[in-house]
């Protein structure tokens, strides 16, 4: 299929894409394979093709040939081989490794050094699509990213890898500075969905926004190719969005990310807004008066006051992250606690500790609504006949309250839109059946909020389905497609 993009230059973005046509929400925009891909840096012992954590230890799954980390599955593949063979032809052994939880670095090499080897194998690619990238990399990387990659990369490719002569340092950082601002994060469909990065040069080159108009969708089961499209309507000339960090944390938090790992700044309309597009999503209730929302006077600035809209109250920017820090961290912590009643009933204790403290729409409280919705329905003792009116009632609005949010930062056909129209569909229908069996509701309304529920999962199985075969969401359609049936056959029998 064509690709309904163009490339241009300007000095905001750099190189930045723009439509070639108008493109309806969930059409296909483009599509590419990945020019690279292997293991995140910084990670624990890890087989070197699925990613899939292993014993790093002597006695660890190994390959035959080389004795780096691979796991049984992975002996042979593709993506090893090339790699394999320079190890041992220079004697290159892999040093033992027992923490599961720690940083191996010898591992940091992998990614890199297979970039390098597909520049040799395919240098038209390299040249037309991926060396494009270097102004980025070369220019921003800060020094301590610079010697650490010295250290546990350049080091290693020129010294027991002796590849000195073949790749300069400054063409291996370049590697290494393309691979952390640019690279995507996939998961693979076997070893119980691993995280990989897989490098897309025309992906890398649209244009990041904290409100996206495109997302992507990366299938392993066809060689982790990329497909992007369009989350709303885009008309021609239009520039494309992607995202380069989480939507679903504050604006603090996302320029954070972003000046640490991508280098830049964010300058779009949500991250200038101190409401966040009128959603307060970073937004505290004051405590000094009862109308009062406390908002920053300048996101860009981390020692601006935040004040209250209602009162004169005003406290330190330092104040808040201080708060933030320490619900964040009681926050995490839910998510060591086993999947099970225990999680839901600590996660809702935080929640209902909190909800006095933000405004409503805040990311941490829609964190814990997210995190609620799963676990509603799902868990011993809360499983979806076992929940009262009050907790279905209760399941309906958070997926409600977090559809507003999607709804301003992050609209459109968008996978997590699709899994929270999945979400309430059910509680939707199987309040409506209560209700009609108690005599609440008549015929009328009873196929009305039917059809409801249907609709909702059309429009979900309809975007899940274009993710991987492999994948969650895909077999979540799956599952959809059967219950659109046996609703469209009650609604036919009312």
């Amino acid at each position: 299929m064509p690709d309904y993009f163009e490339v241009k230059q300007s000095s905001e973005f750099g190189r930045y894409t723009t439509a070639t046509k108008n493109i309806l929400a969930g059409d296909i925009i483009f599509e590419e394979y990945p020019f690279v891909v292997g293991p995140k840096a910084n990670v624990p012992p890890v087989c070197l093709v699925c990613c899939y954590t292993v014993d790093g230890s002597e006695n660890g799954p190994r390959c035959p040939k080389c004795r780096w980390p691979l796991c049984g599955n992975c002996i042979g593949h593709e993506y090893h081989l090339e790699e394999c063979d320079l190890f041992v032809q220079n004697h290159v052994k892999f040093e033992d490794f027992e923490s599961y939880e720690e940083p191996c670095l010898q591992l940091d090499c992998i990614t890199p050094l297979r970039l390098l080897l597909a520049k040799d194998s395919d240098p038209k690619r390299w040249d037309e699509e991926v060396s494009i990238m270097e102004h980025h990399e070369m220019n921003r990387r800060n020094t301590d990213q610079w010697k650490m990659d010295h250290r546990n990369v350049v080091e290693f490719l020129h010294g027991p890898c002796k590849l000195n002569d073949r790749f300069t340092e400054d063409l291996i950082q370049q590697a290494c500075g393309i691979l952390q601002v640019n690279a995507f994060e996939g998961r693979t469909s076997f070893a119980a969905g691993c995280n990989l990065q897989c490098l897309f040069p025309k992906s890398a080159i649209t244009a990041h926004s904290c409100v996206p108009n495109v997302n992507h969708s990366i299938y392993p089961s066809d060689q982790f190719k990329i497909t992007v499209r369009a989350t709303i309507d885009i008309k021609k000339g239009e520039t494309l969005y992607t995202t380069y960090t989480n939507l679903m944390v504050g604006t603090e938090q996302r320029q954070d990310h972003l000046k640490s790992g991508k280098y830049f700044t964010c300058h779009c309309t949500r991250c200038e807004d101190p409401t966040e597009l009128g959603t307060h999503f970073r937004t505290f209730k004051c405590n000094k008066c009862e109308l009062g929302l406390i908002l920053s006077d300048d996101p860009y600035d981390d020692s601006s006051k935040w004040k209250c809209s209602h009162c004169e109250f005003a406290t330190p920017a330092t104040s808040i992250r201080k708060v933030l820090s320490v619900i964040q961290a009681e926050t995490d912590a839910l998510q060591s606690i086993e999947f099970g009643p225990e999680r839901l009933e600590k996660c809702e204790y935080v929640f209902r500790k909190y909800r006095g403290v933000f405004h409503p729409s805040h990311y941490l409280l829609t964190e814990l609504r997210q995190n609620l919705i799963e676990l509603y329905g799902r868990v011993e003792g809360y499983e979806l006949q076992d929940l009262t009116d009050n907790l279905l009632e209760h399941k309906m609005s958070m997926c409600r309250s977090v559809l507003n949010v999607l709804n301003v930062l992050y609209p459109g056909k968008t996978r997590t839109r699709a899994m929270l129209l999945y979400d309430l569909h059910a509680p939707i229908v199987l309040s409506a059946k209560i209700s009609y069996a108690t005599g609440l509701i008549q015929d009328d309304e009873l196929k009305r909020k039917l059809q409801e529920a249907i609709s909702m999962l059309e429009e979900s199985t309809n975007i899940l389905e274009w993710e991987d075969a492999d994948s969650v969401e895909y077999n979540v359609a799956q599952i959809g497609k059967q219950s659109l049936l046996q609703l469209k056959e009650s609604v036919k029998s009312i």
